[in-house]
């Protein structure tokens, strides 16, 4: 049996000291370089399943770190009930101020989006719908790639939004 070390895609540097938030950093790393080794070689429902988990992350690191909530692990929810909770927190922290809303309202839309067309995709390869198509595969193929890509970009949007809560 192999080392797990030996399935890493991504390398970390030899110098690190792992300390703080060291080790958050060598698990993004390796998500990250998952993520493009997985779309390159099209294992698609691994990528979403990653982009599901840093987006997951991001949104509770922001009501847990930025907000002050205490969430244990029995509350924090599925996917969905991530999503709705941070929606209704970073609404009320921004309330006021008219163009944070709409950006927030925005991003929210884009993740439920998502969150629908990944769950047909992770749910999707073996049930089949009545259909003209012969080809059910490919279209669930089809499915799988263009929301393992649109999910990189929302897990970048959500970082870049949960970063920039840092600083107001």
């Amino acid at each position: 049996m192999s080392s797990s070390v030996s399935h890493r895609k991504s390398t970390a540097p030899v110098d690190l000291v792992v300390n703080g938030n060291g080790a958050k950093y060598l698990s993004y790393r390796e998500a990250w370089a998952r993520i493009k080794r997985a779309r390159q070689e099209s294992f698609f429902l691994e990528a979403v399943t990653i982009e599901e988990s840093i987006i997951s992350d991001r949104l509770l690191s922001f009501l847990e770190k930025r907000c002050g909530l205490v969430l244990k692990n029995t509350t924090k929810g599925n996917f969905n009930q991530i999503i709705q909770r941070w929606f209704a927190v970073a609404m009320d922290r921004h309330a006021g101020r008219p163009a944070e809303l709409e950006a927030l309202t925005v991003l929210n839309e884009r993740l439920q989006v998502w969150r629908s067309g990944r769950n047909e995709v992770v749910h999707g390869m073996v049930k089949s719908k009545a259909s003209h198509s012969a080809d059910h595969i490919a279209n669930f193929l089809i499915a799988a790639e263009t929301h393992a890509h649109s999910g990189e970009k929302l897990a970048r949007a959500v970082e870049a939004w949960v970063r920039r809560q840092g600083k107001l």
